[in-house]
């Protein structure tokens, strides 16, 4: 009789034990978007082995069970841009009740400080622009710069109001607003940016040992055991894919806008693998090629040593990725600041590669990029894809530098002709190359007649 008691006392305090809390992904809260016509997944934690019922106001029911360790993942059906909805979530104890949901369309955004950048921060015309803010159907999700992965827990959707906007991410917002005002659907935007770091510390571990240009520093690399010196490391390998972008995933999105390189300007030519490997890597984790839309980086004075053409130049290169396009900036760049003022030109370049590529919008897209070259005797001509109506020089075409066989280039005349842009100089006979913008600091001058700026480039490469 004794024996029997302890077992039940046993039994008892075992159940006591195995009961936990019902817990949603912090990504989830009242006031969020879920992207519309889609299978989204909901996920989330409660005591092991128990039924989990998640219900949706548009009529929508489902049912799954946890696993052994409580953990749960669902997908759900959405229906057409809507709202506001409520999903209620149900466990054995416990239940959560999300309020005020739209369906709409939702976008990524990450990257380094300039996609960070808020728009409390210094901005083009802030003072108006946080003043007309007021948009219910924007919301935004920041994941909080913490490594611990504590703080994610306080991270609520936001409502775009004249408070709440000065916080945004500026890029993320200025995006949103054009997409907003021209599909007239809810937009939600997934903010997880951080200043100051590099493409490697975005990428999982898993990719970056299949890697030339990182496999072998990290192939022994654990962040749970050797890589805990550097819990306080932003740039560590894979750090901020693990705690800033594995935390929202896998949360349904549309695509993906990206604002980073800069960090990265010292190995520009591991960044020609590393950049398309990271896009490559969100994908498969998110298990479908979605949009990706990047901006190329701005000129500004780097210090000696330190090539920023090169790495626009491994950004350009990289729109042969599939569903890529890329915001050039070439005419907003500050020479002494990292950070431009004008964040709007940036959210709406990235809109309209959205609008262009993804919404059925006829638009152009994009600056004049290289195309390809023929040589004559005494210059070159350069054809551009994305020229829109034509190509305009702003002010006088200068930027475009011309060499011969030597190798050594020399400032060069550029003039317009049919479409194309001619280029020569007296210094140089029989030329064989030509590029442009080839400077850290370079205010643009070649535009398509849309008022898009071309990229720089260089025809050996």
């Amino acid at each position: 009789m004794k024996n029997l008691s302890l077992f039940l006392i046993f039994v008892l305090f075992s159940c006591q034990n195995s009961i936990k809390p019902l817990l949603l992904a912090p990504v989830f809260s009242d006031h969020m978007v879920l992207q519309q016509k889609s299978d989204v997944s909901i996920w989330g934690s409660t005591s092991p082995n128990q039924d989990v019922f998640v219900t949706a106001s548009w009529d929508e029911k489902v049912i799954t069970k946890s696993d052994k360790d409580g953990e749960w993942n669902i997908k759900i059906k959405t229906p057409s841009y809507g709202g506001p909805y409520n999903i209620s979530v149900v466990s054995l104890n416990d239940s959560i009740l999300f309020d005020d949901i739209l369906i709409g369309e939702v976008w990524l955004a990450s990257g380094q400080s300039n996609m960070e950048w808020k728009l409390s921060n210094r901005l083009v015309n802030q003072e108006q622009e946080i003043a007309n803010a007021n948009y219910n159907q924007i919301r935004m999700f920041t994941v909080p710069l913490d490594l611990t992965g504590e703080q994610i827990i306080n991270s609520k959707w936001k409502v775009s109001n004249s408070e709440n906007v000065k916080s945004f991410s500026a890029v993320g917002y200025f995006f949103a607003r054009r997409l907003h005002v021209d599909l007239n659907i809810p937009i939600g935007i997934i903010n997880t940016s951080w200043g100051g770091t590099r493409v490697e510390a975005w990428t999982s571990l898993k990719k970056l040992r299949t890697l030339n240009a990182t496999k072998d520093i990290i192939s022994n690399l654990d962040l749970n055991t050797e890589n805990n010196k550097k819990v306080n490391d932003a740039n560590a390998y894979s750090i901020l894919f693990k705690k800033m972008l594995s935390p929202v995933l896998p949360y349904g999105i549309r695509g993906a806008i990206w604002y980073q390189g800069e960090s990265n300007v010292g190995n520009y030519e591991e960044y020609n693998e590393l950049f398309p490997a990271m896009i490559e890597d969100w994908r498969e984790k998110w298990g479908y090629d979605f949009p990706f839309y990047y901006v190329q980086i701005a000129p500004f004075n780097y210090e000696a040593g330190k090539l920023s053409y090169e790495l626009r130049d491994v950004q350009r290169k990289s729109l042969k990725i599939k569903n890529t396009g890329m915001a050039v900036t070439m005419d907003i760049g500050e020479a002494n600041d990292i950070h431009p003022a004008n964040k709007q030109d940036v959210g709406n370049r990235l809109a309209i590669l959205a609008l262009d590529n993804d919404y059925g919008y006829d638009l152009v897209s994009s600056g004049p990029l290289y195309k390809n070259h023929e040589l004559h005797n005494d210059y070159i001509d350069i054809d551009f894809d994305s020229k829109g109506s034509g190509l305009l020089g702003i002010r006088k075409l200068e930027g475009f530098e011309i060499a011969g066989s030597d190798g050594v280039f020399e400032n060069a005349k550029a003039i317009i002709i049919d479409n194309k842009v001619r280029i020569s100089s007296s210094k140089v006979d029989n030329p064989k190359q030509v590029r442009y913008a080839w400077k850290n600091v370079f205010d643009g001058t070649l535009f398509n007649k849309e008022g898009l700026p071309a990229s720089s480039f260089i025809t050996n490469k």
